[in-house]
């Protein structure tokens, strides 16, 4: 089995653990992904979802720009600290490179803000599929760049 590859980027953010937390389960991803970043389309919508956000186990399906989805399973849910997911059934390009994402959000004090790090380790398909990880690691870090100032602006309202 080919090892994941890993990617991470952190944020410093003017909130509470607790309170930065709460605003990442509650984020409609459609808000916080709503542009393409290279080879990341655009979230549209997430469908499937039962009742709020915030039980280990939900699952829902999101819908991307260009037509594709993908499962996303919340598997960890640990106030103010931890939120684990895993993203799998990719349909459309994706396919072909990713097996699955396992996703996580970590929040911790610092001073009077939190740093928030959020990280994704991507499963290939195969071991040629790995290849192509560094362009779709730029499409990520450009998400993350574009994503951070967006989840900000929630924890202002």
């Amino acid at each position: 089995m080919t090892a994941p590859y890993r990617l991470s980027s952190s944020s410093l953010l003017p909130a509470s653990p607790d309170l930065a937390f709460r605003a990442l389960v509650d984020a409609p991803l459609e808000e916080l992904f709503p542009t393409r970043s290279g080879l990341i389309p655009a979230v549209r919508r997430s469908e499937g979802q039962q009742g709020a956000w915030g039980r280990v186990g939900q699952t829902r399906t999101v819908v991307l720009a260009d037509g594709s989805r993908n499962l996303e399973t919340l598997v960890a849910v640990e106030p103010p600290a931890d939120y684990r997911y895993r993203l799998s059934g990719f349909t459309g390009p994706m396919k072909l490179l990713v097996r699955t994402v396992e996703g996580r959000f970590a929040f911790e004090s610092h001073g009077a803000e939190s740093r928030a790090t959020w990280t994704w380790e991507l499963h290939p398909t195969h071991r040629l599929a790995r290849l192509a990880f560094p362009v779709l690691a730029a499409s990520w870090r450009t998400m993350a760049r574009s994503m951070w100032p967006r989840f900000r602006s929630r924890l202002a309202t």
